[in-house]
């Protein structure tokens, strides 16, 4: 079972005396590894030049992000789940342990997509929506180059025995890299919904949470589902009573009543 993450915004700074400088050599996925070094450049270059802030969207009251930003390989690494911050990691623990047959893919802006369980990075600001020197927009950028790593990411799942896509990535993420059912694999997007009264909308900030807690439940279920009825047993179970969890097509629904 593979489960795609978005990044965070917010990132935690490693500041222990282990926290080794970035090493892009060291990454698992090693064909993307030109592609990495591409974008780190560019994303290095951006800083260093004047309007760099607001390309990679560093708010104002946090100058010293575009400092680190331009030293990006010389910053302190740690593992992602511990780097990443904010709601969605808030319901992750960062020493959580992935069996063979569990992964977690984190899609990056500026590294494409991350491993979670062997990846280290520093705490960077690069979104989708950036555009950087001579690249232009990040997350287009991207996308002809996550294409071949998607279709062997199906292979792998397809001849795996758990055939699953548990998608619990924001729309720009996707856009990235594209995931759907197809030969033999099954993509279930995670999709929150608030329910009052009986009408249903779509969850915005707070979606971040239950994505969070559904890859909670996934990771530390005794057994990995190998099915997507597996899987809202899993979460089900986890959730218990306080939510509602259903399949509608390829969706993953988690519906959260109100009132």
């Amino acid at each position: 079972m593979l489960i795609l993450l978005p990044p965070s915004e917010t990132k935690t700074r490693p500041v222990h005396a282990e926290a080794a400088p970035l090493d892009l050599d060291a990454f698992g996925m090693p064909e993307l590894t030109d592609s990495r070094r591409m974008m780190l450049r560019a994303a290095v270059r951006t800083a260093a030049a004047r309007g760099g802030a607001d390309k990679l969207g560093v708010p104002a009251s946090s100058p010293e992000l575009v400092e680190r930003m331009a030293q990006l390989e010389e910053e302190p690494t740690d593992a992602p789940l511990t780097v990443y911050s904010g709601v969605l990691y808030d319901q992750l623990d960062p020493a959580l342990v992935l069996g063979d047959d569990r992964r977690i893919l984190v899609q990056s802006a500026l590294f494409g997509l991350v491993d979670a369980a062997t990846d280290r990075i520093p705490a960077y600001r690069l979104s989708a929506a950036s555009t950087v020197s001579r690249l232009g927009r990040a997350g287009s950028w991207w996308t002809s180059r996550l294409k071949p790593v998607a279709a062997r990411l199906r292979t792998e799942l397809a001849a795996s025995g758990s055939p699953l896509v548990i998608d619990s990535r924001s729309g720009s993420y996707r856009s990235m890299m594209t995931m759907r059912s197809a030969d033999g694999v099954r993509v279930l997007e995670v999709s929150p919904v608030q329910e009052r009264g009986g009408v249903r909308k779509v969850i915005s900030h707070d979606a971040k949470r239950y994505r969070g807690l559904v890859t909670r439940a996934l990771v530390q279920a005794e057994h990995t589902p190998t099915t997507a009825d597996e899987v809202v047993d899993v979460v089900r179970a986890a959730f218990g009573a306080a939510l509602q969890v259903e399949l509608d097509g390829d969706r993953l629904v988690v519906v959260d009543r109100v009132g």
